[in-house]
């Protein structure tokens, strides 16, 4: 293994990331690597210039860089830093992090971007009480605020002089609009996210003259009508519309399913795409309201309005999610689309089945489409076929055929897109691969057939990213190791394969993938013996990301990962597992995490690391991993390592329990004995392990998928109850 600290070594691997793709992970990476060299400023300096046309967002400080802040610890890659993100990456029972002050952290102080995340309520009041100080920042970006709890820091963000400093500004605020600024000397605001009377209000107002950007959610048609009469909008040029009109809340119990297409909705559609002058737009996106039961938004009639205003036809990147679509409605937006212009298509979770995909063959030619997702529909084998064979897309590089991954393997089933082995074969084999930078297959029924020919597939030639994940095929072929992919492949996931020890051993024969840095493997059945043969690979020693999260691991194995020294890259690793996993390692006083696993030296470029016990249905923490006097001992001891400091000092005292000394007083000892209770009828508990019965599970799901689709075909579904109170009835398409 070359020495990471030789000079020599540090430049090229900075030259290397350099001259990548931008990225989140790539840019810690980069940062880490700052780290190891002598000439900290220098090297800052130089990356500071090379990095300047990386967007703002991949030069991202996530939620343990913050948290390695607060607890006392920098980095001379700091300065490098552009965007900060207190809730990105926070693990299950971590806290909320003090949002950090430039005054106090002058590191921070040339962050650009803001994103708060949702319901950050004490982070908001802190951002704006020191806003001034924040010399930097063009863009922010807030959600889950509500207006009677928000509304006087809201108010006093639209008073404050640096909000006209800004380029950016997303306000996810329910209720009523409530950021109403006075008007004054003109913003920089190029894009808005915000409530439709604030919106209207500061394009009123001549505040954002150079807007071309929006994001705007429609509560009423006389929204959209006021919102149309805007003469701002045909300055626009992205617009992130959502109508939300009313709600019907009423799902059948079973039934091949369309979702509530909500009446209110297609009457503002149809007023605002009827009204609007939108002649500079060019990306468009729709988005539909989510949830468990069901989808609920536009319907066919809203889709006519938008066809019928041309709109389409000069758009390059057109994106609808979540909506109750069906066939009929989503042909006739393809139909719609001008194929010799548009670069990007998304048409997510529609209810779109093999009729959509024949919609495609009609046009028959999309000459500068580069990006393609069409994920959480129902598309079957014989559309993904015409797909791959019938239509002629030579600019693709971005490929979503994927189905709905669960959260937890343990709580849910994917909602399969039963695309099969033949599908992702014919793909394999497409002339329309030959571009593809990222392709996502999971959740789609994928087999062994499939994924050989995938893994093989001499077409691929250019592919960075392969996602494969929740398909338990239960194999990894020795027949892969050789694999054309392997030349160009950075990121691999695995999560939920079914694999085991003895698929590890085969994907560890792999010699050489140069640019491979991150793999997952969650949720399989990875042993102490798999551990040991990663631990052994002679790829990891340029690896940035390794999941192995709620695997079958015992100090053996983590003993193993630690000692080989080998993972030096290693920037994040998790190894959590679940309560409920069946040989979850049984957590009580005697329980210690091995000493090696804890050493700095073991993972020296870690940033956030990932141990202990959790229940994600709940999520809640049970463990940190660590008993209390490891604790004690990380957050006190003269050498300490900062990314296990991080960790065990931002978790929730209330969900955490940490295993204390056999001599605690009785109220102390009654906690411990609770949790241990807790912990052993968990994993005593073998017929909740998703393990015991996944590949028949799977064989099921994709079995009901397949029925769905036909019977969508056939026009066997069961219509939306109108919001006036229709009853359910079933419809043909």
């Amino acid at each position: 293994m070359p020495n990471l600290s030789d000079a020599g070594d540090v430049s090229a691997e900075i030259e290397q990331i350099l001259g990548g793709t931008s990225s989140k992970i790539a840019f810690r990476a980069l940062c880490a690597a700052i780290g190891r060299a002598a000439n900290h400023e220098d090297l800052v300096s130089h990356c500071d210039q090379r990095l300047a046309a990386w967007p703002a967002e991949m030069r991202e400080a996530p939620w343990s860089w913050i948290a390695a802040l607060d607890a006392g610890f920098s980095t001379p890659a700091w300065p490098l830093v552009k965007s900060l993100a207190p809730t990105s990456g926070q693990p299950i029972g971590g806290v909320d992090l003090a949002f950090p002050d430039p005054r106090s952290h002058p590191e921070i102080r040339g962050i650009t971007h803001l994103d708060l995340g949702r319901y950050a309520r004490g982070q908001l009041a802190s951002l704006v009480e020191s806003l001034d100080h924040w010399d930097n920042v063009r863009a922010i970006r807030i959600g889950g605020l509500w207006n009677e709890s928000d509304g006087e820091a809201l108010a006093a963000l639209a008073g404050s002089s640096a909000v006209t400093r800004l380029e950016s500004l997303d306000l996810d605020v329910g209720g009523y609009s409530i950021f109403r600024p006075t008007p004054g000397p003109a913003w920089r605001l190029r894009h808005a996210g915000l409530r439709v009377g604030d919106l209207i209000h500061v394009m009123g107002c001549g505040l954002v003259p150079d807007l071309c950007s929006v994001d705007v959610c429609i509560g009423s048609v006389q929204e959209a009508h006021e919102l149309a009469e805007c003469t701002e909008l045909d300055r626009l040029e992205r617009l992130t519309i959502r109508f939300r009109c009313g709600r019907n809340g009423t799902f059948p119990r079973s039934g091949p399913y369309l979702g509530n297409v909500i009446e209110e909705d297609d009457d503002a559609c149809h007023v605002f795409f009827t009204r609007a002058n939108l002649t500079s737009l060019r990306s468009l996106e729709i988005t539909g309201a989510s949830g468990e039961a069901g989808r609920e938004g536009l319907g066919a009639r809203g889709v006519d309005a938008i066809v019928a205003s041309g709109v389409l036809r000069q758009l390059t990147e057109l994106d609808v999610v979540a909506s109750p679509f069906g066939d009929a409605a989503v042909a006739h937006l393809v139909a719609g689309v001008d194929p010799d212009r548009i670069e990007k298509l998304t048409l997510a979770d529609v209810f779109a089945t093999d009729l959509t995909a024949a919609a495609f063959v009609g046009v028959g030619a999309f000459p500068r489409l580069s990006h393609l997702d069409l994920s959480c529909n129902r598309l079957g084998e014989q559309g993904a076929q015409q797909l791959a064979v019938d239509v002629a897309m030579p600019a693709l590089e971005h490929l979503d055929l994927s189905g709905e991954r669960a959260y937890s393997p343990y709580y849910d089933s994917p909602d399969v897109q039963p695309i099969g082995d033949d599908g992702a074969t014919a793909w394999a084999e497409s002339p329309n691969a030959t571009r593809l930078k990222h392709l996502d297959l999971s959740a789609t029924g994928l087999g062994p057939d499939g994924l050989f020919n995938v893994m093989r597939s001499d077409r691929l030639q250019q592919l960075a990213v392969l996602n494969l994940s929740h398909n338990p095929m239960g194999l990894w072929s020795a027949a892969f190791k050789d694999a054309p992919l392997w030349h160009t492949l950075h990121t691999l996931d695995l999560t939920e394969c079914g694999l085991d020890t003895s698929d590890i051993a085969e994907l560890v024969s792999t010699p050489a993938a140069p640019q491979l840095r991150s793999i997952s493997l969650a949720y399989n059945s990875v042993g102490s013996g798999g551990a040991r043969k990663l631990a052994f690979w002679p790829l990891l020693p340029q690896l940035w990301e390794l999941n192995l999260h709620d695997n079958i691991i015992d100090d053996g194995g983590l003993i193993a990962l630690a000692t080989s020294r080998a993972a030096q890259r290693l920037l994040e690793l998790d190894l959590e597992q679940d309560c409920w996993n069946a040989r979850v390692r049984e957590y009580d006083y005697n329980t210690r995490t091995p000493a090696e696993l804890l050493d700095p030296a073991a993972f020296p470029g870690l940033d956030s690391i990932r141990l202990g016990l959790i229940d994600e249905y709940h999520e809640a923490r049970h463990t940190a991993g660590l008993p209390a006097h490891l604790i004690d001992d990380a957050t006190s001891a003269p050498a300490l390592w900062p990314v296990l400091v991080a960790f065990v000092t931002h978790l929730s005292p209330e969900q955490l329990w940490i295993p204390s000394d056999p001599g605690a007083d009785d109220d102390e000892l009654e906690t411990h004995d609770f949790f241990r209770d807790v912990t052993r009828f968990h994993h005593k508990r073998n017929d909740r392990d998703f393990r015991s019965n996944r590949f028949t599970k799977h064989d099921a799901s994709l079995a009901q998928a397949r029925e769905y689709a036909r019977r969508m075909i056939d026009g066997d579904t069961v219509a939306a109850p109108t919001t006036s109170g229709g009853t359910i009835h079933r419809i043909g398409t």
